[in-house]
Order: structure tokens, then C-alpha cells, then sequence
């Protein structure tokens, strides 16, 4: 009964040293958090390529055509960039302070219909965080 009692502990100060060893081993440097990369825009976000699709698709029922809703018309880069009855709705360069941006993420827009995909607002953000150029 003293052998197996000896062995046994044995076997356990074996394994309390291969723990500590290895916890030694994994916390010897400090580890720093790994970040996760920030979303990158694509090479090139083109808004007739990319962001007009999404208006025709989603917005210019309602602004666009006989109708324009608070006078955004969303059919032409002119008219965007014109605005509405209440003023800029893109900051070439700020999609957090562009109007029609911030609608988008919301959910507040559009009102007649599902939500955009985040990829859909990712790509309107992209477009706008990099001039909002007509290209």
C-alpha cells in the first residue's frame, strides 16, 4: 500500500512539474493582443459601378424620377451631390457625418422595403471615406 501511495505521488509531482513547466514556457514574454485588421476598401469603390446599383435597386422610388422625397433625387452623381431640401446628404471623404450614410445604417432608410446589406452600406461607406468621386 506504501509503493502504490509513493507511486502515486510520484505521478502526481511528475505532472504538477510537466504544468508548470509548459504554463513557463507559454507566459515567459509578454504576449501583446493580436489586432484584427481594419476593414480595407477595395482597390477602387466606382459609383457607377458600384454605388449606383444600390440606389437604382433600393432609393430612387422614392428619389427619384416624378418622385423626390424631401428633393433628394438619387438618379444622377449631380443630383446626389446636390443634396436635399435640407442640405448635403454626402461628406466627400466623412461617411459618419454624411446624412444619407447614417439613414442607411440606421435602418431609417430606405422606408419602403428590407434594410441594405451591410455589404451594400459597406460599399456606399467606402465610396464616400474615399472622396465620393463620379467614377
Amino acid at each position: 500500500m506504501f509503493r502504490k501511495n509513493k507511486l502515486s505521488g510520484v505521478l502526481l509531482s511528475l505532472l504538477v512539474f510537466v504544468g508548470i513547466y509548459l504554463l513557463a514556457g507559454c507566459g515567459g514574454q509578454a504576449s501583446t493582443p493580436v489586432a484584427l485588421p481594419a476593414h480595407t476598401p477595395s482597390a477602387t469603390v466606382s459609383f457607377s459601378k458600384d454605388v449606383m446599383p444600390i440606389f437604382q435597386d433600393n432609393c430612387v422610388n422614392c428619389h427619384g424620377g416624378e418622385k423626390t422625397s424631401k428633393g433628394l433625387d438619387l438618379k444622377t452623381f449631380a443630383s446626389l451631390m446636390a443634396g436635399s431640401q435640407n442640405g448635403a446628404v454626402i461628406v466627400p471623404g466623412d461617411s459618419s457625418n454624411s446624412k444619407l450614410i447614417v439613414s442607411v445604417q440606421s435602418g431609417k432608410m430606405p422606408k419602403r422595403g428590407p434594410a441594405l446589406k451591410a455589404e451594400q452600406i459597406q460599399l456606399m461607406m467606402d465610396w464616400v471615406n474615399a472622396g465620393a468621386k463620379n467614377n
